[in-house]
């Protein structure tokens, strides 16, 4: 009797994540206020003075979360980047960078300065098609 309760607790959860999950992906996408965007942008144009590559990228990341999270998706990034929003137009290019991202911010590697611009050249394009 208990296995067939925990069952039936699992389906309703599946059916649950899988609506939630369709309608997140087939909804229309989330725009941002006017003054939103503005306020975004300046931070864009903040980070986007900044000398290094590698500050660059973490800030953009972190913006490009930001400007997510002012979409309504009060997730972390990763469970964002798991539901595959209608506003990201290159998931797996993001999915790339959040995780250069994470190396940059964790671990100790060298990463080859001219691989780090070419990077952050890329998350920049992101960050302006996402604040279009």
């Amino acid at each position: 009797m208990e296995l067939y309760i925990y069952l039936i607790i699992w389906f309703v959860i599946s059916i649950f994540s899988f609506a939630l999950f369709t309608i997140l992906k087939f909804s229309k996408r989330k725009k941002l206020s006017k003054d939103k965007k503005i306020s975004l942008n300046k931070l864009f144009k903040e980070i986007s003075l900044k000398n290094s590559s590698k500050e660059k990228i973490i800030d953009y990341d972190k913006l490009y979360h930001k400007v997510l999270i002012e979409m309504w998706y009060n997730w972390t990034f990763w469970e964002i980047l798991k539901v595959e929003p209608n506003e990201i137009w290159d998931l797996q290019k993001i999915w790339d960078l959040h995780k250069l991202r994470n190396k940059l911010v964790h671990d100790f590697d060298f990463i080859d300065e001219s691989h780090l611009k070419k990077r952050e050249k890329e998350y920049k394009e992101e960050l302006k098609i996402l604040l279009d």
